[in-house]
């Protein structure tokens, strides 16, 4: 049983189906709406979703960048200029640009296709209770459900984790983030060049991409400031707001914000916890950002989350003992991650400076991350 329809969940589904493995996914939504904007999947999460046979619907999807660059915050200036890695002679896999949504579909229509009652929605986790060589998870309705696992993806609010372990509350993390889109049609041409790139500069920074065919522009810009007063984490934001978080920022910078689709901007706070020492409990176990919220500095949150839920389901499927699959889980698994929230931690200290000659804030993303290999890691 899989609480939570995301990335990770899903990905764990699917790896679970291609094992074998009866599974059923509660989502509490009640449906499978277009949310979120885009997504970086880099070399470690693409060739887990290329090794489910994935492979050709990603290609009518994804953007592969023909480059990737920093830029100076306020002149445009073009300080780092990446235009040589063949990411799959190099790593063994593509580095892919999609809309979250349209991997999200592509995940939930797949898992459909193999098994029609996969996906419950409608399905509000409240609590478990652990019965020896069962699991039996309660739903707000009244409704229960009983399997030989039980596997938490229910995102950074998680409730299976604070079932689990008490941890406290989520935290702020002195960060604010908009999302947004823009049309490319809306912008001068030839602004977007090359596709893909970050400016960094004291205090924010401002990363752009393209997907959906080159036709959209994803853009997710960070800024520090000491207090998050929304009640909820994730709001609408005007555009007003954003353009004074980076007056004075590049013209592209501005032009892109200020061409942003109506009701396509959004903020949030940036809220984590500190790394568990211990993720399973007997037959109960968490994945992705229940297990491990990390700052997205480093574009892995979700590559993470997808190479939790292959592992997690190579383990199930290896395994016939399912407390000893999921201990082989969490061994394989948690120094990886946790490792990487602290990275991606770091990672946002250098971004939030004024760069230097030569600086860049490509660096950092460590060949270990892209080279991992979640089909063969040993379980």
């Amino acid at each position: 049983m899989i609480v939570g329809a995301g990335l990770g969940g899903l990905v764990a589904a699917l790896g679970l189906q291609r094992h074998g493995v009866p599974c059923r996914v509660f989502e509490r939504a009640p449906s499978l709406d277009e949310v979120g904007a885009g997504l970086s999947l880099s070399p470690n999460a693409t060739r887990v979703l290329i090794a489910l046979g994935l492979r050709r619907q990603l290609g009518r999807i994804c953007n592969s960048p023909e480059a990737l660059c920093t830029k100076h915050f306020d002149t445009g200036e073009i300080l780092t200029l990446d235009e040589s890695v063949n990411y799959e002679e190099q790593y063994g896999a593509p580095y892919y640009q999609v809309h979250r949504a349209d991997l999200h579909t592509l995940l939930t229509e797949t898992i459909q296709g193999n098994d029609a009652q996969a996906i419950r929605l409608n399905s509000d986790f409240v609590g478990f209770e652990s019965r020896g060589d069962s699991v039996e998870a309660r739903f707000a309705d009244g409704s229960r459900a009983s399997g030989e696992v039980l596997i938490g993806c229910d995102g950074v609010k998680s409730l299976m984790r604070d079932l689990l372990w008490r941890p406290g509350k989520p935290h702020y993390l002195g960060y604010v983030a908009y999302r947004g889109l823009t049309p490319v049609d809306r912008l001068p041409e030839g602004l977007i060049a090359p596709s893909s790139a970050t400016f960094s500069g004291p205090g924010r920074h401002f990363t752009r991409y393209l997907i959906r065919g080159r036709e959209l522009v994803n853009y997710v810009a960070f800024a520090q400031r000491a207090e998050w007063t929304d009640e909820s984490w994730f709001v609408g934001a005007g555009i007003d707001e954003v353009l004074e978080s980076f007056a004075g920022w590049a013209p592209e910078v501005l032009h892109i914000i200020g061409n942003t689709q109506e009701e396509r901007c959004h903020k949030w706070g940036l809220f984590g916890r500190k790394p568990l020492p211990r993720w399973t409990r007997e037959r109960v176990t968490l994945l992705g950002d229940a297990a491990h919220p990390m700052l997205p500095f480093l574009g892995q949150g979700a590559s993470i989350a997808i190479e939790d839920g292959f592992v997690l389901a190579r383990a199930l499927a290896e395994c016939k003992d399912p407390a000893i699959a999921l201990a082989r889980y969490e061994a394989a698994r948690l120094p990886r991650a946790n490792e990487t929230v602290e990275q991606s931690a770091a990672q946002g200290e250098r971004k939030h400076r004024k760069p230097g000659p030569g600086d860049t804030i490509h660096e950092f993303l460590q060949t270990r991350l892209f080279t991992y290999d979640a089909t063969s890691v040993a379980v």
